[in-house]
């Protein structure tokens, strides 16, 4: 019978035990013999009285292991004792769980522990059955005695367990002590290595994004698709990698409870589910998939709901229904009104089963086949089913020979229309006037902001850090300042609380977009109370970027009157 090491609290707990043993049996102990006038009793007190206080002395020598199992064997023997001598009185259930939590303590080996426990529940039920069989019968003594014997007897197994329970109650707190600086170190991590990652995938989407423009112009048909067809892929990894990281972030979020609070706004469920499988057409036609959406007609137009969350959902599944389906397939999204709900509908060809679905929504559980394992993390569905819980909603699963379902119920609130602001398509000549300043210290970045600030005529300036850009703001006043995070020399904060501070009026109240990889709403809090005007999240299309512009750049430019 092999013991595990133990480590220093254990042991601490063992000292503790024997000692106060020690002291009990030296006191309470002797006032039972006193009482019961039973020499055994005299002798057993005395012996486990001068061992126990022997026994942390003991380990040194002959090891933790052999002095656990000399004080558990000792213990059991006295429970035994007791609960033949002094009859149910003796309170032998106090005791035996006592001596079954402490060796849940002590003993690390399941198997030696399960024997033990084993051993003390046979020992109870013996001497339940020789109570009522009376097979040894207790020495007789008078009531007064019997009143005291068990007083003292409570006393002992109340002490017992109560300094088992505050050990108990201290290792737990010390696991949550340590659990909860792993998940603050967890979380540090990944708010270090989301910012690093997200920094050159920003590029490689703006450069993807770029080399189509290009294409275009060349007049070799041939060289366009297959230079095209690379560039679709790029775009189709880009996507995927933010997919993956955005999934880590979130689950992240909503382990810390630092997820965006539930919101109830009214906005258009066609316009958000369009623009979520949008979204996800590059990889559609890499895989060549046919999408076809079905949109109920009876369902409003306008719903109550928070679409940044929807839209996340509706993304997943989008993403899970594509990727996953066979090659050369269609993927069929139905929106329908089932009375009081909005059922979202995913079917594509797959090779899931039903036993698979079971367990599709447990977190890091992937089914993904040989063609599309890298891609998955098992992490997109889990943290749907958290979303669509934060919504009051549920989600299923199901598989009718190839055809995979997944079910989306949310409640129906119907919205009003909002006022929205007409979209105009960037023209050159709209926004040749504008100077934009932007922040970025990584120059790949700076290549897709330089593109995309001039595909709107526009002109950009560039500087790559705060300090730098407040000695550039006293030569220019730009019309928007678009800056990174973390920079060299003074990063965004500092620079933004500089930006605000000023006394230059010309300047102060300029329109700030902060663009960085930080997806804690703590960090973008941080930002917006720094003087931030909005926030734009690394990585982004050029689409998000020109859009995240035009809303803080008019579409015509007030000139100063000439004098």
């Amino acid at each position: 019978m092999k013991l595990t090491a133990y480590s220093d609290k254990p042991v601490s707990f063992f000292n503790t035990i024997c000692l106060l043993l020690a002291v009990l049996s030296l006191t309470l102990g002797m006032a039972v013999f006193y009482l019961i006038d039973f020499a055994p009793a005299f002798y057993l007190e005395l012996f486990v009285g001068i061992l126990f206080f022997c026994l942390p002395l003991l380990h040194r020598r002959i090891g933790i292991d052999r002095v656990i199992l000399i004080f558990f064997v000792v213990l059991d023997a006295a429970l035994v004792f007791y609960g033949i001598v002094l009859g149910p009185i003796s309170e032998i259930h106090l005791l035996a769980a006592f001596l079954m939590g402490a060796s849940d303590l002590l003993m690390t080996s399941r198997k030696t522990r399960n024997l033990f426990w084993t051993y003390v529940g046979a020992m109870v039920v013996l001497l339940e059955l020789n109570y009522t069989f009376h097979w040894f019968k207790p020495i007789a003594f008078s009531h007064n005695s019997m009143l005291a014997i068990r007083l003292i007897v409570v006393l002992t197994g109340t002490a017992l367990n109560g300094i088992m329970l505050y050990f108990y109650i201290k290792q737990v707190r010390t696991m949550m002590a340590e659990l909860k600086k792993a998940s603050e170190a967890k979380t540090k991590y990944l708010r270090e290595t989301n910012h690093e990652i997200r920094t050159p995938l920003t590029s490689i989407m703006g450069i993807a994004e770029g080399l189509n423009e290009k294409v275009a112009q060349l007049n070799d048909s041939s060289l366009v698709t297959a230079i095209r067809k690379e560039t679709e892929h790029l775009q189709v990894a880009s996507l995927l990698i933010r997919e993956i990281i955005n999934n880590q972030l979130d689950l992240a979020k909503i382990e810390e409870n630092q997820f965006n609070e539930v919101k109830n706004e009214s906005f258009n469920l066609r316009e958000c589910i369009n623009e979520c499988i949008l979204m996800q057409r590059p990889i559609a036609s890499s895989r060549k998939i046919n999408v076809v959406l079905n949109y109920d007609a009876q369902l409003p137009e306008y719903i109550l709901s928070d679409d940044t969350i929807l839209s996340k959902i509706i993304n997943n599944l989008a993403s899970n229904a594509l990727k996953y389906a066979a090659k050369n397939t269609v993927v069929r999204f139905n929106v329908l009104k089932a009375g009081e709900q909005i059922h979202i509908e995913t079917h594509n060809i797959s090779s899931l089963n039903p036993e698979q679905l079971n367990e599709i929504f447990l977190p890091f559980v992937s089914h993904a086949n040989r063609e599309n394992k890298s891609e998955s993390t098992g992490l997109g569905l889990s943290i749907t089913k958290q979303l669509v819980e934060k919504i009051n909603g549920t989600i299923t699963a199901d598989a009718s020979g190839s055809t995979t379902s997944f079910t989306l119920s949310i409640p129906l609130k119907e919205g009003h229309k909002v006022q929205e602001a007409g979209h105009v398509e960037p023209v050159k000549e709209i926004y040749q006037d504008y100077i934009i300043l932007v922040l970025e210290d990584d120059k790949l970045n700076q290549a897709a902001f330089r593109a995309a600030i001039k595909s709107m005529g526009a002109v950009p300036y560039f500087a790559e850090n705060g300090a730098e850009a407040l000695e550039l703001l006293k030569m220019i006043t730009p019309d928007l300042i678009i800056t990174d995070g973390k920079m060299p020399v003074m990063d965004g904060k500092n620079f933004l609380r500089a930006l605000r501070a000023t006394d230059n009026d010309a300047t102060r109240y300029i329109p700030a977009i902060v663009s960085s990889g930080e997806t804690f709403l703590q960090e973008q809090e941080e930002f917006i109370a720094a003087g931030a005007t909005d926030f734009l999240l690394k990585p982004f299309t050029r689409k998000e970027l020109v859009d995240m512009i035009r809303k803080y750049l008019p579409s015509i430019k007030l000139m100063k009157p000439s004098m």
